[in-house]
């Protein structure tokens, strides 16, 4: 998730550039990996690499959090 640094709204799409509220530009986070996935490596949803949207912060499956939530 990006957050932008001049009126603090966070962005839950990896790809934005520009900030929506305010049109300022996001800082670039190039680490930040391009899919949410559960971070639980023993989660069935782990291991198959399911695809969560860009707003989940938690497995349904087994609870643990996202890579975006982190």
């Amino acid at each position: 998730m990006k957050t932008c640094t001049n009126c603090s709204n966070q962005s839950y799409r990896v790809e934005s550039k520009f900030c929506l509220k305010c049109g300022s530009a996001l800082p670039d986070m190039e680490d930040v990996p391009h899919i949410n996935t559960c971070t639980n490596v023993d989660c069935d949803y782990h291991k198959t690499k399911f695809i969560y949207p860009d707003d989940a912060r938690f497995c349904d499956v087994c609870g643990s959090s996202t890579v975006y939530a982190r």
